[in-house]
């Protein structure tokens, strides 16, 4: 990541700190530097704001908008963590729900059982 282009969207004094989250991080293409870059604003942000928030300043509406704006940026940073791990995943999670009936005197197993030593015409 160019070290010009953190300093423009990053505040000097923490972008040793957003370096080092991208460093971190190991983004492997470009999407993932993009969304690794935004996350380490993001987070310069939120303690930017959270830091404005825990000295007071301003009246009650101002802490309000504060703990807003720090609250929307919390959830955006955290829908990019989990944006990168679906990325790097791979794919969807995919969930079957089947219904299983078993009568008096039966038995069940449920989780998935390898087919070991099956015939081919079962």
């Amino acid at each position: 990541m160019n070290q010009q282009l953190i300093g423009v969207a990053v505040p000097s004094e923490t972008a040793q700190g957003a370096l080092a989250m991208i460093e971190r991080e190991r983004p492997r293409n470009e999407t993932e530097c993009a969304i690794v870059a935004k996350m380490a604003c993001l987070h310069s942000a939120t303690m930017a704001v959270l830091g404005r928030l825990g000295g007071g300043h301003g009246g009650d509406r101002h802490v309000l908008a504060a703990a807003t704006a720090a609250s929307r940026l919390s959830r955006t940073f955290a829908i990019l963590v989990e944006t990168l791990r679906r990325l790097r995943s791979g794919g969807s999670q995919v969930i079957r729900i089947e219904r299983v009936d078993v009568r008096e005197g039966g038995q069940a197993v449920i989780g998935n059982i390898p087919r070991t030593g099956a015939r081919e015409d079962e």
